[in-house]
C-alpha cells in the first residue's frame, strides 16, 4: 500500500510518500513548503491570506501524490488547533482544496510522534523532544512505550515570535526561552523527579542543526554539550553566525537558535548525557496509527 500524508505545521507543510510492505515503512519522497502560517496569525486568528497560502501547499502536495497514484491524507497541529477560527479554517480548506483537514491534539501530537521517531531509537529507556514550529512534543519513555507526555506551547517559530526581538537571539533572550520550557516542565507533576540518560530529538529543525554542527565546528555528531557550543557561538557573535546559517540552513534562519535552545533545556532539564537524532516523526506515526489497516 502507498500512502502521502502532508503535515500542516506553523512554519512548513510537509509532504511524505511512503509504501507498506511487509510490515516495514519505506518513503518515497519529501518535500516541505515553508508556508510559515504562524506569521498569518492576528488576534488568534488564522488570516485569509494563511488560509490561502495552506490552501496553495496542500494542493501543490496533492498534486505531486497524484503523481505517485496515491491519495493525500492532511493533519494540522498547533497553528491551526491553536486558532481560534480553527473549524472556519479546515472548513474552507476542505472547500478549496477538496481534503478534510484532521485536526490533532496536543495529546495525540506528542504520541503519534514518538510511533513515529521509536522507529529509529536504539534505546529503551530516555526523553523525546520533537520541536516544530508552534509546540514541542516531550515524551518520557519506558521500553516501547511512552510514560509521560506533555505538548509544550513553543516550537522553534513561537519561541521567536514571543520571546526574540529580531534576527539571532541574544544570551538574554536564549535565557528566557530556556526559562520558559523549563517552567512548563517543572509544572508537570508527571515530569517531577524524573531522570533519562539519553535524549532523542526529532523535528524539522534536526538537519538544519546537525549542519551548522558541521559549518561551526566541524563536528559531524550532535550532542548536547554541541547544542550548548552552538548557542553560545550564536551569542558571542551574531554577525558570523547569521552568514553561516543562511549559508547552511537559510530556511530556519530564524527558528534555529530557539529550537536548539527547547533542546538544550529539555536535555538538561532531564539530566540526559547522550543524544540521539531521529529523521521519523510523526508522519511516520499518523501513518502507522491513523491509516494502515
Amino acid at each position: 500500500m502507498r500512502y502521502a500524508v502532508a503535515d500542516t505545521g506553523s512554519n512548513t507543510i510537509r509532504l511524505a510518500v511512503y509504501d507498506y510492505e511487509n510490515g516495514t515503512l519505506n518513503q518515497l519522497y519529501n518535500e516541505a513548503i515553508f508556508a510559515n502560517l504562524a506569521s498569518h496569525i492576528q488576534n488568534n486568528r488564522l488570516t485569509e491570506s494563511g488560509i490561502q497560502a495552506a490552501t496553495d501547499a496542500i494542493l501543490t502536495h496533492k498534486a505531486k501524490a497524484a503523481e505517485y497514484d496515491c491519495e493525500l491524507h492532511v493533519f494540522a497541529t498547533a497553528a491551526i488547533r491553536n486558532a481560534e477560527n480553527c473549524t472556519e479554517i479546515c472548513e474552507e480548506l476542505k472547500k478549496r482544496a477538496g481534503i478534510a483537514v484532521d485536526l490533532i491534539s496536543g495529546d495525540d501530537e506528542a504520541l503519534l510522534s514518538f510511533c513515529g521517531a521509536s522507529l529509529d531509537f536504539p534505546v529503551e529507556n530516555g526523553v523525546m523532544a520533537d520541536v516544530g514550529g508552534g509546540s514541542s512534543e516531550v515524551i518520557l519513555f519506558h521500553g516501547d512505550a511512552p510514560e509521560a507526555f506533555y505538548s509544550v506551547p513553543w516550537g522553534g517559530l513561537k519561541a521567536f515570535c514571543d520571546f526574540v526581538g529580531e534576527g539571532l537571539p541574544d544570551q538574554s533572550e536564549v535565557d528566557t526561552i530556556k526559562e520558559a520550557i523549563t517552567k512548563v516542565l517543572k509544572e508537570q507533576p508527571l515530569f517531577a523527579g524524573k531522570q533519562a540518560d539519553t535524549l532523542c530529538i526529532v523535528g524539522g529543525s534536526v538537519r538544519a542543526a546537525t549542519k551548522l554542527a558541521k559549518a561551526f565546528f566541524g563536528k559531524e555528531t550532535l550532542n548536547l554539550t554541541l547544542v550548548d557550543k552552538l548557542l553560545q557561538a550564536i551569542v558571542d557573535d551574531p554577525a558570523v553566525s547569521w552568514t553561516l546559517i543562511n549559508m547552511h540552513a537559510p530556511k530556519r534562519a530564524t527558528t534555529i537558535a530557539p529550537a536548539l535552545a527547547i533542546y538544550s533545556a529539555v536535555g538538561h532539564y532531564f539530566g540526559a548525557e547522550h543524544m540521539l537524532l531521529s529523521d521519523n516523526g510523526i508522519k511516520e506515526g499518523y501513518v502507522i496509527k491513523r491509516l494502515i489497516p
